[in-house]
């Protein structure tokens, strides 16, 4: 192939997968925008570059089974999570890793592929006159710190998503696949959020809450009986949102970029279960719709913050574009075959990236 360069005009959640993502099946012109579009990045991608697994990226390449990344890679095979990962009932944990039956790997976007979406965050406390761990520059290559309060919000409203998939599913009566999404809040959140939930005075009523919805879904309990139980953990995690700085929840700047994780989160879970046109991975696709979900609501109910009554046409166009984003999801049992193509949902984020992106 011939080693020449392509400039391209990408959104910042969609940059990466553009270059990294070995599921890049189908057109990505959906998510070229124009140069005087102020959020975007001018990325110079090697059109030589051979980013699929067995290839090598460039720097901040992801290390997939049998390739070799750049500097700043994220290993992703099999069922090893990296530092701070889980292990899951077939895989192996990274360090500090922590035992929990079912579910997979630990959290890139949060299935491993590409950045953390959480990286959003990183530096804005500081910027925004932030104090101690929660002001802070954030951790290693780009990440911000644990006790930022974005990121202990977007993490609690990633389990809400799981939550919200895992309810439709076992309605449905799809009582396996249900299980699944019901251990994530455990398997994929808890251990990073405990000791920042103990700080503000949470006990441990979550764990125990999530631990009991999850045995009475395995035990396949009738849904009005598991009912009271999941009406418990949404109490819970409602409450543990809640004691976030009161300013913070009020004020736009910090409020988008949790839309703004939830989003990228959301198009990574896509392109872990899309390969060549096919869904290869249902769970992933679910973690996806579940987070798309819980955003959509969460914009519904911050009208007052998006400046609905000022600019309603404003606030209504971010709305049409969660909702154009959104049909990348249908169902929770994911379709014969995708609804839109990886490209169409790139730039179906982008736009709504840069509508969240004025705020």
């Amino acid at each position: 192939m011939a080693n020449t360069r392509t400039k391209l005009w990408i959104g910042v959640g969609t940059s990466v997968l553009l270059g990294t993502s070995g599921s890049v099946w189908a057109d990505t012109s959906g998510a070229a925008g124009t140069e005087d579009e102020a959020t975007s990045t001018e990325l110079l991608v090697d059109a030589g570059t051979d980013h699929s697994p067995g290839g090598e990226g460039g720097e901040q390449g992801h290390h997939q089974a049998g390739g070799e990344g750049g500097e700043q890679g994220n290993h992703h095979e099999g069922g090893e999570g990296g530092e701070q990962g889980h292990h899951r009932e077939g895989g192996e944990g990274g360090e500090q890793g922590h035992h929990h039956e079912g579910g997979e790997g630990g959290e890139g976007g949060e299935g491993g592929l590409g950045p953390d979406p959480l990286a959003v965050f990183s530096g804005w406390g500081a910027a925004q006159g932030g104090e101690g761990g929660e002001g802070g520059e954030g951790g290693e290559n780009g990440s911000a710190p644990a006790d930022n309060p974005g990121v202990t919000y977007t993490r609690l409203a990633m389990m809400q998503g799981h939550l919200e998939v895992a309810r439709e599913l076992y309605r449905q009566g799809e009582h396996d696949a249900a299980v699944v999404h019901f251990a994530h809040p455990l398997d994929e959140q808890y251990e990073a959020l405990e000791p920042v939930l103990e700080s503000r005075g949470v006990d441990d009523v979550l764990e125990v809450s999530l631990e009991t919805l999850e045995q009475g879904a395995r035990e396949g309990l009738a849904w009005e009986a598991l009912e009271s139980r999941y009406a418990e953990v949404e109490t819970t995690i409602r409450e543990a949102m809640d004691t976030t700085e009161a300013s913070l929840l009020q004020d736009p700047a910090f409020v988008s970029r949790v839309h703004r994780a939830l989003i990228t989160a959301s198009l990574y879970e896509y392109a872990e279960a899309v390969d060549e046109g096919d869904f290869t991975n249902v769970v992933e696709y679910q973690d996806g719709r579940g987070m798309m979900q819980v955003g959509r609501r969460m914009l519904e109910r911050q009208g007052e913050i998006f400046g609905a009554t000022e600019d309603a046409e404003g606030y209504q166009a971010l709305l049409d574009a969660y909702n154009e984003a959104l049909r990348a999801w249908p169902s929770a049992e994911a379709p014969a075959e995708p609804v839109m193509s990886f490209g169409e949902l790139s730039g179906a984020v982008f736009r709504l990236e840069n509508l969240l992106g004025d705020y």
